[in-house]
């Protein structure tokens, strides 16, 4: 085996190669961004009411305004200061010819018998106007979100360990070809049955592509280069939803913005064709010759040369990694995160700070329609505040450590919210309050966001290397659940305006607290065992050990079962994590 990591230092560890690699396939996180917050667009639910022919036909009765039949026909709800959309006066419209003696309000209310009537002036068409998901199907809309989200559990099962059989290129390939096929199913969808299916396999294979960009780009660059590349990675993802803004701007019927969604991300698919296997994965399959061609591509481009010293420099220390490797006869599981009282703690800690990590973000994003303002401005505006907190965490993290910056950023996120519901209640028509209203939600979105990265960063450094990929793993499950309930509690602000975003928010604030329980990682090296990490959790020590040559604690690589969909799925794992996970 050769180890690639000694050639990487000769390489360089952000050259013009990595920098194109990186470019090529962070492109997938376009279509990402695009996909994952389409919903915002494509789900969005106008106002309504039943339809009510022939009062509302304009030839039939030319004078009635919007208000005048919603007045005529539809019960009002002194509770709920609102008309019951889902319902209609009992009268027989039949009776109604041209003048209104035919209107009377005293009739018990009855469901909507002639179908409904939407608002179109800002969409066309879109999922819930074609499919009729409002009132007794209105659930239909949030579990087609939820299994989005669902999908990529499902994805994380079936393509969780097809990057390291079969490589990271043709995981790539395969995936984002099941990922357009998906989206094209999606585009021509004729019932929400076939659009949720086409949905939850968009998210299935799209984890396997982001599995093997995410894990590719983070191969071949240096290790004090990784962080600034995964962050870099991520605000691919945000500029595809923000580009969402634009293409659902200009193409209002959502089929037509889904098409053009598709067409969006299929340059991918050349990008993924054009580029060479990753050079450690094939290193690490001994496929040396291959491995060597592609090194030697990258060095060309780097414009350096690797000397034949280079190459068995490389060859001893990967001689000496398997001779590490085979040493360890124990295989760690999920349990043994909840073993040992240290290791069990930490473990609900941080899978309850990913559960609201995941719960508030979506929360947030999908609810971007919701705010006061233009919907298409908002969204944008959502991803501005997503690139600045990845600029503050980029900043900061080193400089003031992981637990108070995400700490202050979920505490950010849960102010934010309970400050914005608070003015949005009493604002009224005053202009002032209502922009108040959006700052704070816009800080809530640049703390949530941040929030998003740290704890990434700090999961993996609270493990040791034997159990560290399961840590992460089991915050990424509890973070796929906060994804899926966010739709269904979205929801219930038909009935209660004020409760998501109170939730929300306080939830973050209970997460900021509990953040502030985490030990401190910052400026320690990555811990190896059990043992280690105990000690560590009791006196926040990390006990000194000599660190081999190659494997050194300091060099650290990403763990390909911990990558998601997710708006920072970054995170340092060792190099010398597991026998099977290594590249």
């Amino acid at each position: 085996m050769i180890l690639f990591d000694v050639l990487l230092k000769r390489l360089g560890g952000a050259g013009l190669s990595q920098v194109v690699l990186f470019l090529l396939l962070g492109y997938y996180n376009v279509p990402g961004g695009l996909n994952g917050l389409a919903t915002v667009f494509i789900a969005y639910e106008p106002d309504s009411r039943c339809n009510v022919p022939p009062l509302d036909n304009s030839t039939a009765y030319p004078n009635l305004t919007e208000p005048d039949i919603l007045n005529y026909t539809t019960p009002y709800d002194v509770t709920k200061q609102a008309y019951d959309t889902c319902s209609r006066y009992g009268y027989d419209l039949n009776t109604c010819n041209g003048d209104l003696t035919c209107v009377n309000q005293t009739y018990p209310p009855v469901v909507c018998d002639k179908g409904y009537h939407y608002d179109k002036s800002l969409f066309t068409e879109t999922v819930v106007t074609e499919f009729n998901l409002i009132c007794d199907r209105k659930y239909l809309s949030s579990l087609s979100t939820s299994l989005y989200y669902a999908g990529m559990m499902i994805g994380s099962i079936l393509f969780g360990n097809l990057a390291d059989m079969i490589g990271r290129k043709p995981t790539m390939v395969l995936t984002f070809v099941g990922v357009l096929g998906s989206m094209f199913g999606i585009t021509y969808s004729t019932s929400v049955e076939m659009y949720m299916a086409f949905r939850t396999a968009t998210a299935a294979f799209g984890y396997g592509t982001t599995l093997g960009t995410f894990v590719y780009i983070t191969e071949v660059v240096g290790s004090e280069w990784r962080t600034f590349f995964g962050i870099g990675y991520q605000v691919f993802f945000t500029l595809g939803y923000m580009v969402m803004s634009g293409v659902a701007y200009n193409w209002r019927n959502w089929h037509d913005n889904m098409l053009v969604s598709t067409l969006l991300s299929a340059p991918f698919l050349l990008f993924a064709i054009i580029v060479p296997e990753s050079p450690r994965w094939l290193f690490s399959k001994n496929k040396n010759k291959e491995g060597i061609k592609v090194t030697k591509l990258l060095a060309r481009i780097n414009k350096v040369t690797i000397t034949d010293e280079d190459w068995e420099e490389a060859r001893k220390a990967g001689e000496e990694l398997e001779v590490q490797i085979g040493t360890s006869k124990r295989k760690y599981s999920t349990l043994d995160l909840f073993r040992n009282r240290g290791t069990f703690i930490i473990t609900i800690k941080v899978m309850f700070n990913w559960f609201v990590n995941s719960f508030v973000y979506y929360g947030i994003s999908l609810n971007a329609g919701a705010l006061a303002g233009d919907i298409f401005v908002n969204n944008t505006l959502n991803g501005v505040m997503e690139i600045g907190s990845f600029i503050i965490c980029i900043l900061f993290m080193d400089r003031i450590g992981r637990r108070i910056l995400l700490s202050g950023m979920m505490f950010l996120a849960g102010i934010g919210l309970i400050v914005s519901l608070v003015v949005n209640e009493y604002k009224g028509s005053n202009q002032s309050l209502e922009t108040l209203s959006l700052v704070f939600a816009f800080a809530a979105k640049i703390g949530i966001s941040g929030s998003f990265g740290v704890i990434y960063n700090l999961t993996s450094e609270l493990y040791p290397t034997v159990i560290r990929s399961n840590g992460v793993a089991a915050g990424s499950v509890m973070a796929r659940v906060g994804g899926i309930i966010a739709p269904f509690l979205i929801a219930l602000q038909d009935d209660i305006p004020w409760l998501p975003n109170a939730i929300f928010g306080v939830f973050a604030i209970l997460a900021a607290f509990a953040s502030l329980t985490f030990p401190e990682t910052n400026g320690n090296g990555m811990m190896e065992t059990i043992e280690e990490a105990e000690i560590f959790y009791k006196t926040r020590k990390i006990k000194s050990r000599d660190e081999s040559a190659y494997g050194s604690s300091e060099d650290v690589s990403m763990e390909k079962k911990d990558i998601g969909h997710d708006n920072t799925a970054f995170s340092s794992i060792s190099d010398n994590d597991t026998k099977t996970a290594k590249f």
